[in-house]
């Protein structure tokens, strides 16, 4: 079961909206956080047991898994804190 974020910059406006995160039935895979330095871009993607997460823009491996309840994080485009907030909706 999970629920969707919003991702907003107030500084240069960079914003992702409904992005999913959380997980199914079984213990993995996890839909987690991440920010990726690579492609400056912020998003979700899958973390399974025993691969690498990437980027769910360049494919990057190199990315930052955040907490869930993560709710102030750097901006990857400028640097400044950006805020995540509760999204509508959830999802199964």
């Amino acid at each position: 079961m999970g629920w969707f974020v919003d991702f907003k910059c107030p500084n240069c406006k960079y914003e992702e909206t409904g992005i999913g995160v959380g997980r199914g039935q079984h213990p993995f895979p996890i839909l987690a956080l991440f920010s990726c330095d690579n492609c400056k871009s912020f998003g979700s993607t899958w973390v399974d047991e025993n691969k690498t997460p990437r980027c769910g823009a360049c494919y990057h491996e190199g990315v930052t898994l955040l907490a869930d309840d993560a709710r102030r994080v750097a901006c990857p485009k400028c640097g400044e804190l950006a805020t995540i907030t509760r999204g509508e909706g959830d999802w199964k």
